[in-house]
């Protein structure tokens, strides 16, 4: 019997968006074992810019503001690196020399 290839989701960017969908998909998909989901961004830590300025007029502790992502998500894979490039025709992201492939469900009846 020939494995199934997983379903690959591969999010770009840890920043409100990104984290955001990220955390989403934590909770709804992540459990599903036939799907993969990666979360790439420069920093491993997310930074709400929003309340720097109180940081700054020592209002809150800057520990108030930062995050490491990696405690925010419970069942996605996390990579700390810059994107290099994205080949949609081939389906790669590659960040920091490690290749990302995915296999976007949109894609599978062709």
């Amino acid at each position: 019997m020939a494995e199934q290839k997983k379903t690959r989701i591969v999010i770009l960017g840890g920043g409100f968006a990104g984290l955001h969908a990220a955390i989403h998909l934590d909770d709804t998909l992540a459990r599903d074992p036939d799907v993969e989901i990666t979360l790439v961004n420069r920093d491993n830590f997310f930074l709400f810019t929003p309340m720097l300025h109180e940081v700054a007029a020592s209002d809150p502790d800057l520990t108030n503001i930062v995050n490491p992502v990696r405690k925010l998500l419970k069942r996605i894979d996390f990579f700390a690196g810059e994107v290099e490039s994205i080949n949609l025709e081939r389906k790669l992201v590659t960040a920091q020399s490690r290749t990302f492939s995915i296999f976007p469900a949109w894609n599978r009846g062709r």
